[in-house]
């Protein structure tokens, strides 16, 4: 399998991650400590879970021949 650059720019799986890390940044920077801990641990496991949602499921449709653009 062959894998040329510039394709994972284009993944959701990429951006997701990305506007998860800069949702924890601007939360980090907008609250206090008490609401920070709670705030980012929700954001970090909606944007692993659905990373690893997307991996499986794209990991299925390889598997099971069907060609996936995204």
């Amino acid at each position: 399998m062959t894998v040329s650059q510039g394709v994972g720019i284009k993944s959701r799986k990429f951006w997701v991650t990305i506007l998860g890390i800069v949702a924890i940044v601007i939360v980090t920077l907008a609250y206090n400590g008490d609401d920070i801990s709670g705030v980012v641990s929700s954001i970090a496991g909606i944007v692993g879970a659905y990373v690893i949602g997307q991996g499986y499921a794209d990991g299925q449709a390889v598997k099971g021949g069907v060609s996936k653009e995204n």
